[in-house]
């Protein structure tokens, strides 16, 4: 039985773990050999994710089907709390990867109204509040999604995507979070490196794609950028919403209706 349900564990530390390997027929273990084995790909996109991956410097996290909100977010406040005072360029190969328990009988919109609905239940169990300067309204080009104070980027793939295959990470939806400022120290807009850096990636994706692109990829801050549509990207059969899925609220405020999954 796996118990590292809700932690955080860095890849190289959680291969030493005797539960992770003594079942492989586990689902944790053969979902982390698939998404291992789709980064060994020397054509996916990410390079700084293949890298983390290599070098088993990314944080992993697995939640499980029926408290996957209460896993998430004890995890998510574990890497927060680790990844909060090394400096922006030093954590950059080391992303948090989530992999929430799912049913594998669901279409890519049910997928995606749960991954919404998960980071609902997240943010309801949050007790820190909302960063001050970081805008609560996601259709405000500045914002981003916050957890124990820090502004993420939340990179939501799902097993149902087929023609935007650079986010299908295998047979569970898999959440890939990174600190919003590792972003700019890499790959930011105002500079002619972080320029190159996207238009590179972008590049790598449509060829993984096999010419597939997908529309809303932008600059964070541009006028016409907003971040929550690049969360989730679109193809035939997606959750399609009109505005952002996601919804802050005051940390101490109830909302019974998104702390169950299922």
């Amino acid at each position: 039985m796996f118990t590292g349900y809700g932690h955080c564990y860095r890849l190289d530390a959680l291969e030493l773990t005797a539960e992770h390997g003594s079942n492989k027929q586990h689902w944790t273990h053969s979902t982390l050999e698939h998404f291992r084995n789709i980064l060994a790909n020397p054509d996916f996109p990410c390079l700084f994710g293949r890298k983390a991956v290599n070098g088993q410097t990314c944080h992993v996290l697995f939640a499980r089907a029926e408290q996957l909100a209460d896993d998430v977010a004890q995890g998510l406040a574990d890497y927060v709390r680790h990844v909060s005072p090394i400096k922006p360029k030093q954590r950059i190969g080391s992303p948090l990867v989530v992999f929430l328990e799912t049913a594998t009988d669901s279409t890519l919109a049910q997928q995606q109204a749960l991954a919404w609905k998960v980071l609902r239940g997240v943010h309801a169990r949050d007790p820190h509040p909302w960063p001050q300067g970081v805008p609560t309204d996601p259709d405000d080009t500045n914002w981003s999604f916050c957890y124990a104070g820090m502004p993420l980027f939340i990179n939501m793939n799902f097993p149902g995507h087929q023609a935007m295959k650079s986010r299908n990470l295998g047979p569970h939806i898999t959440l890939v979070i990174n600190p919003r400022e590792n972003f700019d120290e890499v790959a930011n807009a105002g500079t002619e490196s972080g320029k190159r850096i996207r238009e590179r990636i972008r590049e790598r994706v449509h060829h993984y794609n096999d010419g597939v692109m997908p529309d809303t990829l932008g600059f964070f801050g541009d006028a016409d950028n907003y971040e929550w549509k690049q969360y989730q990207l679109q193809e035939a059969g997606s959750l399609n919403p009109p505005r952002c899925p996601f919804h802050a609220h005051a940390a101490t405020q109830a909302v019974p209706d998104i702390l169950t999954e299922n």
